[in-house]
């Protein structure tokens, strides 16, 4: 009577399929149904967790931190369900909600708007889904279950400390190229690069170009900085892609010169892709800051599950700030680069 009380319990937790076999005959041999009932109960308990992934865009540097949440995500027998959202805000709430509705019950998201990411995060946190921002900050980080991302604060100012280093106590003309302005990489890149150049009365910003993170942006404010200072001294920019078009302004005007030679330009970036690596390689910039992406994601996957499955992260954000590497360091620094292992 025991056993059959039991059985009858553990036909009503589970599927279909196993109701079926339990109540066939099967049903009467105690061990064979208890067992069948353990099993069904530990392949259940085995269901991976499903992780939406929602980014903004996609590019190369996106690419590595795909690849890293993919990684890390198999690493913890997690199951990963990706969508782009192609730089469009209202694309990406209904992807989220789509990802949602298929029994994601967590999302991981870059956001492509930062106000707009708060809502996202309401309506998941609603539907009882996790919610991780990866990279780019929300504009309430209270809204979401975790942040994980680099420290673009720390970036600027180790940028800003090492231009301060070049230029000395001589004059010092600097362009700065601007991320978008409407996430907080982009803002605080800028803005703590300039709270310390602030402090340098020999060095001019004679120039803040906001690019929006588009590389012909790039482009097009270094040509027109260099044509009104044809005695630049160093050129900022806060991210890798940004590079393409720098290079080609200074190769054109005869100025791509490696760090050491005469007329050599001062440059420092952010991110560490495969661009960066290859450029500091090649010694035509001076330093780049590469960003832990593979500590990111791990991040991010962990507080991901942990929320998933009732629990919730130690803390609820990590800046992670980036690695200085430059063509003197970057042959012992490489295997801490995502972008150099990459590339």
């Amino acid at each position: 009577m025991e056993f059959i009380v039991r059985a009858h319990e553990c036909i009503a937790m589970q599927p279909e399929e196993y109701k079926m076999i339990m109540k066939s005959g099967i049903f009467a041999l105690s061990s064979l149904a208890i067992a069948i009932c353990a099993g069904a109960s530990q392949a259940a308990a085995q269901e991976p967790i499903v992780i939406g992934v929602s980014f903004d865009k996609m590019e190369s540097f996106r690419e590595g931190e795909l690849n890293a949440i993919k990684a890390a995500a198999a690493a913890k027998g997690a199951k990963i369900v990706f969508q782009n959202a192609q730089e469009d805000a209202q694309r990406q709430a209904s992807q989220i909600e789509s990802m949602i509705a298929q029994g994601a019950k967590a999302i991981i998201a870059i956001p492509w708007d930062i106000e707009a990411a708060v809502n996202d995060a309401n309506n998941a946190r609603s539907a009882g889904v996790a919610y991780v921002t990866l990279d780019q900050a929300p504009a309430d980080l209270k809204a979401v279950d975790f942040h994980v991302g680099g420290d673009p604060c720390a970036d600027g100012t180790a940028a800003g400390e090492f231009f301060a280093k070049a230029a000395g106590e001589k004059p010092y003309k600097l362009l700065e190229l601007q991320g978008g302005l409407s996430n907080d990489n982009g803002i605080r890149r800028s803005k703590c690069l300039d709270e310390v150049l602030a402090k340098h009365s020999n060095i001019v910003i004679v120039a803040q170009v906001p690019t929006d993170w588009k590389p012909e942006k790039a482009l097009t404010g270094t040509e027109n900085a260099l044509q009104a200072h044809p005695d630049l001294n160093a050129i900022y920019s806060p991210w890798n892609i940004g590079l393409q078009g720098v290079f080609s302004v200074l190769e054109k005007a005869g100025k791509l010169k490696k760090v050491g030679e005469k007329g050599h330009i001062d440059i420092v970036s952010i991110d560490g892709a495969p661009t960066g690596c290859q450029a500091v390689r090649d010694g035509l910039i001076d330093m780049d800051l590469a960003t832990p992406v593979g500590d990111m994601a791990a991040a991010a996957v962990d507080a991901a599950i942990a929320v998933a499955s009732g629990g919730k992260p130690a803390a609820p954000t990590a800046f992670l700030p980036g690695t200085p590497y430059t063509p003197a360091d970057v042959a012992t620094q490489a295997p801490k680069v995502w972008g150099c292992v990459a590339g």
